[in-house]
């Protein structure tokens, strides 16, 4: 770290900027938290090997044509005060500010269903609805965009996102049980305008039987079959106390061994680093989270390929090649 200072001192103290700068392909202005990619033209006076230091946040690519003629590819957030970009190279130094060469604006949108994504175009892939609750849907789907500040997607609706990458994430939200379909806005970059996608939710009934009691706390003991089970319970007990026989015992004694058998868990299984939990047990499902360390998990059942397990309060599902 201590080279690195003196190699800059020295460097700006004896430097010459003898560099033609030109920018390529820059917009007029950007809106904040828009995705900014655009070219620099870095012409020298003097041949020169050129290094850059990038600052935080920002992809860089510095590209040497010949030894006078330098292609630096940026691609940054735009935020209010983007950082500097340093150019060093033998008695070379030259300081970009960026705040001087782009123009931000602030986009206020009255729609409260803009997602607060900027891209050059967005779409939604996958998406599967299923019954969380008596009152609630869950609808979980894929979301692909193209210079795109993906990491701001939001809705005003209790909701999960995990990033893939810059250009992808899976994506959840909580919705009211009668909503049939779900609304909402990105902008549109190429256009300057606000792009409309719709999600009809349609429940399949493959969806609703394979992922029950997505949140644990939500779970109904007083199912229809459980209360059936309890009254035959109730009833061959009545049979014991009239009669007092011993062997009448067997029969409470099975129907509650079948009533609590659901509720016991199932063993546990070692998840490694960086498995996905999904929300059903389908190759297209969401992926609601993914570990960031080894972890012993829980196991509650086991269907086709894959284990439903609990884990930091949340229920979903692993592949069965996935565990240890």
């Amino acid at each position: 770290m201590r080279k690195l200072v003196f190699l800059l001192f020295f460097t700006f103290l004896f430097a010459k900027t003898d560099a033609i700068i030109k920018f390529e392909n820059i917009k007029p202005f950007y809106y904040q938290n828009q995705i900014a990619n655009f070219n620099i033209r870095i012409a020298l006076s003097k041949a020169n090997n050129l290094t850059i230091i990038p600052p935080e946040n920002m992809e860089v690519n510095l590209t040497k044509k010949n030894d006078y003629l330098y292609i630096l590819n940026l691609k940054t957030k735009i935020t209010p005060q983007i950082p500097k970009v340093i150019l060093i190279g033998r008695k070379f130094y030259k300081e970009l500010d960026l705040n001087k060469y782009i123009k931000v604006r602030t986009l206020n949108s009255p729609n409260k269903m803009f997602c607060g994504v900027f891209a050059d175009n967005l779409v939604v892939k996958n998406p599967i609805a299923a019954k969380n609750d008596e009152n609630s849907t869950i609808l979980s789907f894929d979301i692909f965009c193209k210079n795109c500040n993906i990491s701001d997607f939001k809705l005003p609706y209790e909701q999960n996102i995990t990033i893939r990458d810059a250009n992808s994430a899976s994506y959840y939200v909580i919705l009211p049980k009668n909503q049939k379909k779900l609304t909402f806005y990105y902008f549109n970059t190429q256009t300057n305008t606000f792009n409309k996608i719709t999600i009809p939710i349609i429940l399949k009934d493959e969806t609703i039987s394979t992922q029950t009691n997505i949140n644990p706390e939500e779970n109904n003991f007083f199912t229809p079959i459980n209360i059936l089970i309890l009254s035959l319970i109730a009833f061959t007990l009545l049979i014991f106390i009239i009669y007092q026989k011993i062997w009448l015992l067997i029969f409470p004694i099975l129907l509650s061994a079948l009533l609590v058998y659901p509720y016991i868990p199932k063993g546990s299984v070692t998840l490694p680093k960086n498995t996905k939990v999904y929300i059903l047990p389908t190759k297209q499902s969401t992926v609601i989270y993914i570990t960031h360390q080894r972890r012993k998990v829980e196991v509650l059942k086991k269907l086709k390929g894959y284990i439903k397990v609990k884990i930091n309060n949340k229920i979903g599902w692993v592949r069965d090649e996935d565990t240890k």
